[in-house]
């Protein structure tokens, strides 16, 4: 587990790496040289699973302040999940966001949400998330992404229809 500014240069470059082939829209036309992560704060979380210097699984829990539907709220934004395909179906993923699922209770981030592909829904499901309704989160740049937004916890707490500025 590492703070942001802790986060080992070899692994970010990994987690780059992957996300180049993975996600190239993150990449696209300025970021495409990219050589560092996004700028989060500094107490965004990475856990990571690694043999040696080899990375095999990431996630990241970036604190995001949201207004909820009950005044702000402070969302444990997760983000940049994935395993290396060698090592998928080994748990390495699901172990990483059950830590990641901790944190964010501890933390006392309220809920936890990612954006995901529709097919990845029921990996999340097993670990205790739930999709909300399509539609019910926007993204400002793109109102029409086919991302599908995940939460753990009580999606009560944010409001009935939610605009975002960025996804993570």
């Amino acid at each position: 587990t590492y703070l942001r500014p802790e986060l080992p240069r070899l692994i970010e470059q990994q987690v780059l790496d992957f996300g180049r082939i993975v996600w190239p829209d993150g990449f696209m036309p300025e970021d495409r040289f990219r050589d560092r992560m996004h700028e989060v704060p500094d107490d965004t979380r990475h856990f990571v699973r690694s043999a040696g210097s080899l990375l095999v699984s990431h996630v990241q829990v970036i604190p995001i302040k949201l207004a909820g539907r009950d005044g702000p709220l402070v969302v444990g934004g997760v983000s940049s999940v994935m395993t290396y395909p060698p090592f998928r179906g080994e748990g390495h993923g699901s172990a990483l966001l059950r830590r990641a699922a901790e944190h964010i209770d501890a933390s006392g981030f309220r809920p936890g949400m990612l954006f995901c592909d529709r097919e990845t829904i029921p990996f999340y499901e097993r670990l205790g998330w739930h999709a909300l309704d399509h539609g019910r989160v926007r993204v400002r740049p793109h109102p029409e992404s086919d991302d599908e937004v995940m939460v753990l916890g009580d999606d009560q707490l944010l409001p009935n229809q939610l605009t975002l500025e960025w996804s993570w």
